[in-house]
């Protein structure tokens, strides 16, 4: 429908725009409102290099940018849609492999509590073997969810304070329907 169509131009849009500021962030290849598969829409991103290693400002970056379709869900229309769906599982993994296999939590320190994963069988996440207590595990989920919220409100702000170049592009979008990156430029 044209709404549900709006609400992806912004969405897309959301992440088009934080991807193509923040330095950590991939560029922008193409931005997408039609649908495929089980997505309304798509930001294509490249990475400008190739790279074997990734630093945590960048990986903020990052979250920040998969956040920032919801987040502009929200600020124009305050609610979020199923949309969002695969953007929150990349970046709750990203998040989590941050706190728990790279040390990047000034609460936890820098330790892994990389989660064992010798068992082969289907049905290992059941049985894998943790080295650390209960209570650890609450604050590994307290910090990823700290992490991801700090990353949800600086989009938001980003976004906010561009409102004009949001409405711009979702606009654009919606006329289009496709846009690489010398029109988004």
């Amino acid at each position: 429908s044209g709404q549900e169509k709006e609400k992806t131009a912004y969405h897309e849009s959301g992440h088009t725009i934080l991807a193509w500021q923040l330095p950590g962030a991939h560029r922008v290849h193409k931005v997408t409102i039609v649908p495929r598969g089980r997505s309304l829409g798509s930001t294509q991103t490249l990475p400008s290099e190739d790279r074997m290693s990734i630093s945590e400002p960048e990986l903020r970056d990052h979250l920040a940018v998969l956040l920032a379709g919801r987040a502009s869900e929200k600020l124009i229309y305050d609610e979020t849609t199923v949309g969002a769906e695969n953007d929150l599982e990349r970046a709750s993994g990203i998040a989590r492999r941050m706190v728990m296999n790279w040390g990047m939590s000034e609460r936890l320190g820098p330790v892994s509590y990389k989660i064992s994963e010798e068992d082969p069988f289907l049905g290992r996440e059941i049985h894998q073997q943790r080295h650390f207590s209960e209570h650890t595990m609450e604050v590994i989920d307290e910090e990823v969810a700290r992490i991801l919220r700090e990353q949800s409100e600086r989009a938001m702000e980003i976004l906010d304070k561009q409102r004009d170049k949001l409405a711009a592009l979702a606009q654009k979008l919606l006329e289009k329907e496709e846009l690489d990156e010398h029109d988004i430029e």
